[in-house]
C-alpha cells in the first residue's frame, strides 16, 4: 500500500487517502461524446467531441499540473461563523479531519469532513446525456444545528481552446451569458474554426454550455470579477467570503458559472442536491436534461447505468494469476485505459494540451488495445482511419476531427500501422469478408479494404534505399529522429522490421483469400529485406538504429551517446527479422545495456549535445521526452519479444518493473 492510497479488494476502485499527491490523479468520465477530465480533488475540465473547438470548461496549462486548478468545485460556508472550505479540499486546501477520493470506471467520488460537516460528491457522465452530474451531499455530524451555504463553481472556456489561451482578453469579448429557468447558459459569438477548410467563415458557436441544479438556486454569478473579486483567486473568492452571489451577467467579459444554495441542518441531518454542467444545441434541451434529473434517485439510476456499462465491458477476457497486481491491471485498468485512448486519441490530458489533433499512427495503436473487448468499435474505427489514406498508399500523419483538415508529413511508419490494424482485426474477428468492404480515400475515390492494405504495403516497398532497406524519410515511430533522413537517404531498421512483419502476415492472409500472386511477391520481398538488414545493420551484439543521410550508422557500439536503441531489438524479434541466434543475442544486450529499475530505456546513454544530423531528440534535456527515457509503449514491445522467445520470467519482470502498479506504490 502506498502512503497515498490503495486498490479496493476487487481492484475496481483506486482509493486515495490524502489529497496532496505528488501529481494529480485523473479520471476520464465519458459517454464517447462528452468528456470530463476529473482529478481526485475535482480538478479538471470538459469538452464535447473535440477538445480543440468544443470546449466547455477551462483548462489552464500553467496551473493544471502543479496546482490541479481550475476544476469543478463546491465551496461550503458556515453562515454563522463565516468560515468556508472546499468540499473536495480544493481550491481552499483547508485542514480536514477526514478525506478520501475514489476513482472507478466512469466515476470519481470525494468525501471530506471539515468543521463538523461531512461533504461528499460523486462526479459522472451519464451514458445517454451530454453532461456531467455532481451528486452532492452535506451531513451535519455535530450536536448543534448548522446553517450552511454551498457555492457550486466552474470556469467557462467556450469552444476555442488555443484561441482562448493565446487571445484571452480579446476572446472574452464574444462571450454571452443568460439565466433562464434556473439555468445558466453560456456561449460565444465567435467560433474560430473553418469546417471543411478555407478561411474562417465568421461563425457563431452552434452550442450552449449550461449549469443548473435539481433545486432552485438562491442566487448565481456568471461574471468572474463579481464572484472572485479583484486581486483574489479561487482560494478566496469574494462571493464566498461575503456569503452571497450577486446575479451578475458577464456579457463580453471573463465568465464563470456559480450557483448558490442554502441549507439548515439539524444534528445528523443530511442535504442532497444535484448540479449539472453540460452542452446543448438549444435552450430547451438543457431544460429537458435538468428535468430528467429532478431527483436524487434519477441520478442514482443514471450512475447505475454507467457502472453496469463498465461491469459488462470489463467482464470480457479476464484472468486470475498468483500476482494480484497483474490481475488488477489486466482485468480493469489496462482495459479502461485502452477504451479511453481509443475514443479520445490522446486528444487532451494534464500532460498534453487540448488541441484535439488525432494522430494516424497513435489511433491505429489505440485501436489494437481494444480489439479483444470491443470488435464493433474497432471495426468502426478502422474504417474511419482508412478514410485518411491516399490512393497511392500514403497517409495523413494527423488531422483535426472536426474540420478533417490534416497534414501529410512523410513519416515512414504510418502506412504500416494501417496494415497491422487490418490484419490484427481479421485475426481477432476471423472476418475475412472485411477485406471486401468498401472504404473511401482522403482525396476521393473508394476501394476495398484489401486494396487499402495492398496500397499501404506497396507504398512502403517503393520507399527503399539502393541496399533494399526502407528509408526513414521524415521520421519513423520515433518522431524525434526527424533529421536522419530529410535528404532521402537515411535508412530505418525499425521500419524494415515492421515491414517484414507485415509482409509475413499479409502473405499468409492474401494467400488464404485467393491472391497467391501477391502472397509470393510479398514473401520474396520480405526475404530480401531480411538479408539486407542482417548484412548491413547488425552491429555484433545488437541491431543499429539505422543510417543517416550521410551513410553513417547510428545506435552502435562506436557511438559515445545513444549506443543502443531498444526498438530495433524488440521489433527484430516481433517481425521475425533476427536470424538464428541473433534474436536472443540482441535481447540479451537489452538486458545488459538498457535495463533500469523501471524497465528498459528507449536508448542509452542519453544525448547530451544537440546533433543536427539526428534530430530534435538530441535537443531534449537528457532524461526527458524520448531522450534516454522509459516509454511504457516500448517496454510492452520488449515484453512481447521476450514472450516470443519463450522467456516468460524475463517478460514478467519487465512488466513488473514498468507497471503503474509498482510506480503507484512509490510515486
Amino acid at each position: 500500500m502506498s502512503e497515498y492510497g490503495h486498490f479496493s479488494p476487487d481492484g475496481r476502485e483506486y482509493i486515495i487517502n490524502r489529497p496532496d499527491t505528488p501529481r494529480p490523479w485523473v479520471n476520464y468520465l465519458s459517454n464517447e461524446k462528452y468528456c470530463a477530465i476529473c482529478s481526485h480533488t475535482g480538478g479538471g475540465y470538459a469538452f464535447y467531441e473535440t477538445s480543440g473547438y468544443n470546449r466547455i470548461t477551462n483548462e489552464a496549462p500553467s496551473t493544471v499540473l502543479m496546482q490541479d486548478r481550475p476544476g469543478r468545485y463546491i465551496y461550503v460556508r458556515d453562515t454563522d461563523t463565516g468560515k468556508y472550505w472546499g468540499l473536495t479540499w480544493q481550491p481552499t486546501t483547508e485542514e480536514y479531519s477526514h478525506w478520501e477520493s475514489r476513482h472507478g470506471p466512469g466515476y470519481t467520488t470525494v468525501s471530506c469532513t471539515q468543521n463538523g460537516i461531512r461533504g461528499e460528491v460523486a462526479y459522472f457522465v451519464p451514458r445517454r446525456d451530454d453532461a456531467e452530474i455532481w451528486m452532492i451531499s452535506l451531513r451535519n455530524t455535530g450536536e448543534t444545528p448548522r446553517s450552511l451555504t454551498a457555492f457550486s463553481f466552474v470556469e467557462w472556456s467556450l469552444a476555442n481552446y488555443a484561441y482562448n489561451l493565446t487571445e484571452a482578453a480579446f476572446s472574452q469579448l464574444f462571450n454571452e451569458v443568460s439565466y433562464e429557468n434556473n439555468i445558466i447558459y453560456a456561449t460565444t459569438r465567435f467560433w474560430n474554426v473553418a469546417p471543411g477548410g478555407g478561411t474562417n467563415p465568421n461563425l457563431r458557436w452552434d452550442k450552449l454550455a449550461f449549469m443548473t441544479s435539481n433545486i432552485q438556486p438562491e442566487a448565481y454569478d456568471t461574471l468572474t470579477e463579481a464572484f472572485l473579486g479583484m486581486y483574489r483567486s479561487l482560494h478566496n473568492p469574494i462571493a464566498v467570503e461575503q456569503g452571497y452571489c450577486t446575479n451578475s451577467l458577464g456579457h463580453g467579459q471573463d465568465i464563470v458559472g456559480a450557483l448558490q444554495h442554502s441549507f439548515n441542518l439539524a444534528p445528523g441531518e443530511e442535504a442532497q442536491f444535484l448540479v449539472m454542467v453540460g452542452i446543448a444545441f438549444r435552450h430547451d434541451e438543457a431544460v429537458n436534461l435538468r428535468d430528467r434529473y429532478a431527483t436524487w434517485e434519477d441520478a442514482e439510476h443514471a450512475l447505475r447505468e454507467v457502472k453496469h456499462y463498465w461491469n459488462d465491458y470489463l467482464s470480457k477476457n479476464t484472468c486470475h494469476t498468483p500476482d494480484e497486481s497483474f490481475s488488477i491491471s489486466f482485468n480493469t485498468w489496462n482495459k479502461y485505459q485502452s477504451w479511453i485512448t481509443s475514443r479520445w486519441a490522446r486528444m487532451d490530458s494534464y500532460y498534453i494540451g487540448g488541441g484535439s489533433i488525432i494522430g494516424f499512427r497513435d489511433s491505429w495503436q489505440d485501436m489494437l488495445g481494444i480489439l479483444p473487448n470491443d470488435l464493433d468499435w474497432a471495426h468502426q474505427r478502422i474504417l474511419y482511419l482508412m478514410e485518411h489514406q491516399f490512393p497511392d498508399g500514403s497517409t495523413l500523419h494527423n488531422w483535426d476531427p472536426l474540420t478533417n483538415i490534416g497534414v501529410k508529413t512523410g513519416h515512414s511508419d504510418d502506412p504500416l500501422w494501417l496494415a497491422l490494424g487490418i490484419i490484427e482485426y481479421i485475426k481477432e474477428s476471423g472476418d475475412t469478408a472485411f477485406l471486401d468492404e468498401a472504404a473511401p480515400y482522403y482525396d476521393g475515390g473508394t476501394e476495398t479494404v484489401r486494396q487499402h492494405l495492398i496500397h499501404a504495403l506497396d507504398y512502403s516497398l517503393s520507399r527503399m534505399s539502393p541496399r533494399n532497406i526502407p528509408l526513414i524519410e521524415a521520421a519513423d515511430w520515433n518522431d524525434g529522429l526527424d533529421q536522419v533522413g530529410r535528404q532521402g537517404r537515411g535508412e530505418s531498421t525499425m521500419i524494415a522490421e515492421h515491414l517484414v512483419w507485415m509482409l509475413r502476415e499479409a502473405s499468409e492472409l492474401l494467400g488464404l483469400t485467393g491472391r497467391e500472386d501477391l502472397s509470393a511477391k510479398y514473401t520474396a520481398a520480405r526475404e530480401e529485406i531480411i538479408a539486407a538488414v542482417n548484412d548491413h545493420l547488425w552491429d555484433g551484439a545488437w541491431y543499429a538504429r539505422g543510417t543517416r543521410d550521410d551513410g553513417q550508422l547510428y545506435g552502435t557500439s562506436k557511438d559515445q551517446e545513444a549506443k543502443m536503441y531498444l526498438n530495433p531489438q524488440s521489433w527484430a524479434v516481433m517481425g521475425g527479422l533476427a536470424i538464428k541466434e541473433r534474436a536472443q543475442t540482441c535481447m540479451n544486450s537489452v538486458e545488459e545495456h538498457l535495463d533500469t529499475e523501471y524497465g528498459p530505456a528507449l536508448f542509452l546513454p542519453a544525448y547530451t549535445e544537440p546533433n543536427p544530423k539526428i534530430g530534435i531528440i538530441t535537443r531534449f534535456s537528457p532524461g526527458t521526452k524520448e531522450n534516454g527515457t522509459i516509454f511504457n509503449h516500448t517496454v510492452a514491445w520488449a515484453i512481447m519479444a521476450e514472450c516470443i522467445l519463450g522467456r516468460g520470467s524475463r517478460a514478467y519482470q519487465l512488466w513488473k518493473n514498468s507497471s503503474f502498479m509498482q510506480r503507484g506504490e512509490q510515486p
